[in-house]
């Protein structure tokens, strides 16, 4: 178990970086397409490098396949996207606070797909997670501009593609896997799902581009995500999607902290209040898993 911590707050100080990584890339025109297919594959063709010496090379048989593709929809090209998108419409302390919601959609569809049973003190946090949502969204003061909550509405699919992605891995993780294999396949697979999205958009980008800082925060989202992948799947076949879940509170933390230092944002009393009971809800839904762990090991 405390190997497992230590991997997980590695994990969510590595993720934390990604939110500035991407405003900087946003704010220096780098087309959000073209970003994120860029980073997929250059993470990826990194990984190859260990892959080979390890002999981890990705499995091309069907569950593999069918893993790489579904969780490169769920938790890469479209989360992903919709992140280096939306980085340039809301404050970064706010988009690190869609985080805290990841464990919450996890808990859900944990639920509904029966790979978890209902518990209070978890449904009592789902619901205060709900209440932070309309701390922000609701009072027009919350944000610094009103127009943004709309931005926060449609981002809540990110968090929602991340649940559905760490459900997804236990589920249908195949036994015997390489972590280091399946990050390739996962990396490569959402860089070739996003491939028709750049001449579609206009996106088509060559590196090095015309800016320094764009050029920059890309090098820094492929080293992120070299590392970032390969952990996720260790630490889901270690604890579990619901225990990985923990990763967010680091990364909401680092986050906020990112903003403040990187970009001298603040933050309203409703933010505040949102991130408090948001982190709330995050307690709650952990103390719910220790509890059923802990009955699920006296039943044993």
């Amino acid at each position: 178990m405390a190997l497992t911590l230590v991997l997980l707050l590695i994990a969510g100080i590595n993720f934390s970086l990604l939110i500035p990584v991407n405003k900087i890339a946003g704010d220096a025109g780098f087309p959000n397409f073209a970003y994120v297919f860029w980073y997929a594959f250059g993470a990826g063709l990194i990984l190859l490098v260990p892959a080979l010496m390890r002999r981890e090379l990705p499995q091309l048989t069907w569950p593999h396949i069918r893993l790489y593709f579904v969780s490169a929809a769920l938790g890469f090209a479209f989360p992903f996207a919709l992140l280096a998108f939306v980085a340039t419409k809301l404050p970064s302390g706010v988009t690190v606070l869609l985080l805290t919601l990841t464990p919450v959609f996890t808990y859900a569809l944990a639920v509904i797909f029966r790979l978890d049973r209902f518990r209070l003190f978890s449904a009592a946090g789902l619901l205060t997670a709900i209440a932070g949502v309309l701390l922000i969204v609701i009072p027009g003061e919350s944000l610094p501009a009103p127009s943004m909550a709309v931005w926060f509405v449609i981002a809540l699919l990110i968090p929602f593609g991340f649940g559905a992605l760490n459900v997804f891995v236990e589920r249908f993780r195949p036994p015997e896997s390489s972590s280091l294999g399946l990050a390739i396949g996962n990396l490569f697979a959402g860089a070739l799902l996003l491939i028709p999205f750049l001449p579609a958009t206009g996106q088509l980008y060559f590196f090095p581009g015309p800016d320094l800082d764009g050029d920059l925060s890309l090098v820094a989202a492929v080293v992120i995500n070299a590392i970032m992948w390969p952990m996720f799947y260790i630490i889901v076949r270690r604890a579990g999607a619901s225990l990985f879940s923990i990763m967010n509170i680091i990364g909401v933390v680092g986050g906020i902290g990112w903003g403040i230092l990187f970009f001298d944002e603040t933050h309203s009393a409703y933010v505040w209040g949102a991130a408090g009971l948001m982190l709330a809800a995050f307690v709650m839904m952990v103390i719910g898993s220790i509890q059923s762990r802990k009955r699920t090991a006296r039943a044993d």
